[in-house]
């Protein structure tokens, strides 16, 4: 009998696979990046099909399969990270891919995907477009930081600390946004990916 592994992530994206199936990237808390195949979540009837759009937040079961994930349950799926401007769901959407990108393998890391987590619905929630700009600047900051990505320099360390996103925090982000975004470029020219 397989163990059902239970935890809370965010889909960061998806794809299709053969005719019903689908190849899913989940963010989870317990267990890392996790890239599962959901059996059947394309075909109309399907009760996972609405649980696995991309920046869903959702508390998903998962079975370790000789060769593979597989994802088997979706509860209590939300898409509040889903901003409501396009800017806001494209920032999202190129946060998930930058995570997606530079993961590799399935090691848990919990305190990505709370900077993850609580990031996207700062930038979910933000008062403007120029706002929801500095949030996605600070959010890859963290991200970059978290994985070892980032120089850790006076500059970067408001914004890379353990503080919570704030309004004043983005304020800042905004006035300093050229030297962020040199470190962001240089730290992902600098890593290859």
């Amino acid at each position: 009998m397989h163990q059902i592994h239970i935890t809370e992530g965010i889909v960061l994206g998806k794809r299709g696979v053969g005719e019903a199936n689908t190849l899913v990237f989940v963010l989870t808390q317990k267990l890392g990046l996790i890239r599962a195949a959901a059996r059947s979540t394309r075909v109309e009837k399907s009760k996972l099909r609405y649980g696995l759009e991309p920046l869903t937040f959702a508390r998903f079961s998962f079975v370790r399969g000789k060769h593979e994930w597989r994802l088997v349950g979706v509860e209590n799926a939300s898409h509040v990270a889903v901003g409501s401007s396009a800017l806001r769901r494209q920032a999202a959407g190129r946060i998930a891919k930058l995570i997606t990108r530079l993961v590799q393998g399935e090691e848990p890391v919990p305190a990505l995907f709370t900077i993850l987590a609580e990031g996207l619905m700062f930038l979910a929630n933000a008062a403007n477009d120029q706002d929801a700009q500095a949030i996605e600047t600070v959010l890859v900051l963290r991200i970059l930081s978290q994985l070892g990505y980032l120089p850790h320099t006076p500059e970067l360390k408001p914004f890379i600390s353990d503080q919570l996103f704030s309004i004043e925090l983005a304020a800042a982000a905004a006035q300093s946004r050229s030297l962020l975004v040199k470190a962001i470029n240089e730290s992902l020219q600098q890593s290859g990916l």
